[in-house]
């Protein structure tokens, strides 16, 4: 496996701080040297930031758990 297949393989993990320091460095050094890898780190933080707003979002519009469960037992005594 290529130091490019390598580091886009474990990107994800490293982007979430899921590896250690001896899996990170390897893919770090890569990634510091390789301008094709550094557009697939950009592309996959992007994608991270905008899954993590989506989700910020959605739970922001949400009814509150309390109420949503108050208007649920109100539902099931009717």
């Amino acid at each position: 496996m290529s130091d490019c297949e390598k580091a886009k393989a474990n990107l994800y993990e490293l982007l979430r701080g899921e590896l250690c320091a001896e899996e990170s460095a390897p893919i770090r050094e890569h990634l510091a040297s390789c301008p094709a890898c550094q557009d697939e780190e950009s592309v996959c933080m992007r994608l991270t930031e905008v899954v993590r707003r989506a989700c910020d979002e959605e739970r922001a519009n949400c009814a509150p758990v309390d109420l949503r469960d108050a208007i649920l037992r109100g539902l099931r005594a009717v």
